[in-house]
Parts: structure tokens; C-alpha cells; sequence
């Protein structure tokens, strides 16, 4: 049986490397994701004949796909872990690619099913670091108004100003306290850890000022030296515009080296869903559940 625990900040150092060179663009390919959410989704990892096994959801029993190695090895050996535990066995994230490989050799034995709520929208870095083209006509009008609008200064974030970002994500949750508290919750844990190992964890970030005070940030961390995964993004309502603008900023600004930018995924939330879409994504990455024939998916 495998045995799974808890990553620690320190298993960044031989996880990070497994994923960079694993080549995945999804959320779930990011160490921070990992680590950050782990509370959360009740992750926990083990290093298998070098290869990286998941596990989510404590004892409901979601693998998820694992890196390095064999798929079809290592699909065998998760099965087999779920036989010897007693689990039904699943497994999350899944690409169109990663089914196809597995049907190929391993024919009749799953059967899928899409997680849209849980797939990643992945944006050509280019596009979002210029806005150009009239697909972007709108976002640029917002952005170009609020420059009018405001006087504000932009600067990355770095040990100094990460106790100002603490302040405002605080001020930003008690504003929308009320809009999904169970969710604001788990995303606050997720946070407050990002911010609290922000150079242990190898992110990298941008705010906006304005009068002297924070009133927006973006952060995140590169999953390959192709695609950057973005985190977090938030930003004070009262601001018009201030949300094109950040994420316009730190694109242009530190992101144009990466191919794609992956933006996480819409937890089917109609807004965030519409904000998603609104950006013109290059496409969705769809993620699958996977099981057994003659089992129900559940959960």
C-alpha cells in the first residue's frame, strides 16, 4: 500500500522538480496549489519508484493523476492501492490526452465523466500582456479609463510590502463578507498561507496603489518555463476598472516570457465564470473523473 502524508514547504525542493519536468499546464502541476489548498482538499503525497502520487479528499479517496513514470503503470498501482485500502477508486483531473493514452492500453476499463467547474482557463500570455485586437477592445477601454481616472503606482510584491497585502485581502473579505462565506473561508486559508511562505514558496505578485494604499494584488508562480499560474487576484470595487488594470499591469509587466497563462478554474460560479470568458481564453483545459465500469462516480 502506498502510504500518502502531508506535504511540508520542504518537499517543494523534490516535488517542484517532478512537476516542472512532468511538462502539465493544469493548476494541479504547481507545488503551491499543492501546498496552499491542502487544508482545504485534504491533500496528502508519497514518492513511489520515482513517481508522484496524489491523494484528495481524506478518506472519499480521489487520486489524482499521477506524475512521472508509466501512466498505465501507475494507474495499476493506484488501483491497487484502492483494492487494498477498501476504497472505490477514482481519479480526478484527467486531460482528453491522459484518457486517450489510457484507453489505448488499457481498453473498456474506465468510464469519464468532465469536470467543467474544475477545468483551467489558459490564456495566451501575449494576448493578456497587450490587449490587442478588438476581441480586446473593452478590456482596454477599462483599463485606459481608470489611468485617466486615477493616479495610482504600480510595484511588485516582495517581503516589505507583503504585511500591506495581508491588511487589504482583510478589508477585501470583510467587504464581501456575505457572498459565499464557506467559500471565502477556504480561499482565506489558501491566502493567508501563500502570504505567510510567499518567498518560501517561490511566488511572485504585483500591486496597485493608490493615494499611498494597496488596494489591489495579483500573485502566483510559474508552473514550467512556458505557462505561469495565477492564484490570486483581488481588488477594492470601489476602484473602476481596478481589476483590468492589475491584471493588465503584472501581464505586461513580468509575463511575457511565458507562452500561456493559466487562471485557474471557475468553481461554477456563474459570475467568475462570465469574468473568465470575458478575457478570451486561448482554450479550457477540461479536466475528467475517472472510475471503474460498474461503479458509481458519487462525491
Amino acid at each position: 500500500m502506498l502510504e500518502f502524508k502531508v506535504l511540508t514547504i520542504k518537499d517543494r525542493a523534490w516535488v517542484q522538480p517532478l512537476l516542472v519536468k512532468n511538462g502539465a499546464m493544469g493548476n494541479d502541476a504547481a507545488f503551491g496549489t499543492l501546498y496552499i489548498w491542502s487544508d482545504v482538499y485534504h491533500h496528502s503525497a508519497c514518492l513511489h519508484e520515482g513517481t508522484l502520487f496524489s491523494l484528495y479528499g481524506g478518506e472519499s479517496n480521489i487520486y489524482g493523476v499521477p506524475v512521472g513514470g508509466d501512466l498505465p503503470w501507475a494507474l495499476g498501482v493506484l488501483m491497487a492501492d484502492a483494492r487494498a485500502k477498501g476504497h472505490r477508486f477514482r481519479l480526478w483531473g484527467l486531460t482528453r490526452e491522459q484518457m486517450a493514452e489510457v484507453e489505448q492500453v488499457m481498453p473498456d476499463t474506465f468510464k469519464y465523466r468532465l469536470n467543467r467547474d474544475g477545468s483551467d482557463y489558459i490564456y495566451h500570455a501575449a494576448d493578456l500582456a497587450t490587449l490587442a485586437g478588438r476581441k480586446f477592445h473593452d478590456k482596454r477601454n477599462h483599463v485606459n479609463r481608470f489611468r485617466r481616472t486615477y493616479s495610482y503606482e504600480y510595484e511588485d510584491i516582495t517581503a516589505a510590502n507583503l504585511p500591506e497585502i495581508a491588511v487589504m485581502a482583510d478589508e477585501w473579505r470583510r467587504a464581501n463578507h456575505g457572498k459565499g462565506d464557506e467559500d471565502l473561508k477556504r480561499e482565506g486559508c489558501a491566502l493567508d498561507t501563500s502570504l505567510a511562505q510567499f518567498i518560501e514558496l517561490g511566488f511572485s505578485g504585483g500591486l496597485i496603489r493608490i493615494d499611498g494604499a494597496v488596494v489591489a494584488f495579483t500573485l502566483g508562480e510559474e508552473i514550467n518555463s512556458e505557462v505561469y499560474l495565477v492564484h490570486f487576484e483581488k481588488a477594492q470595487s470601489e476602484f473602476g476598472g481596478l481589476y483590468a488594470a492589475i491584471n493588465h499591469e503584472f501581464a505586461s509587466r513580468h509575463l511575457g516570457k511565458y507562452r500561456f497563462i493559466n487562471r485557474e478554474e471557475d468553481l461554477g460560479i456563474e459570475g467568475l465564470r462570465k469574468a473568465k470568458m470575458s478575457y478570451n481564453p486561448a482554450f479550457i483545459l477540461e479536466k475528467y473523473v475517472a472510475s471503474l465500469k460498474g461503479e458509481t462516480f458519487g462525491g
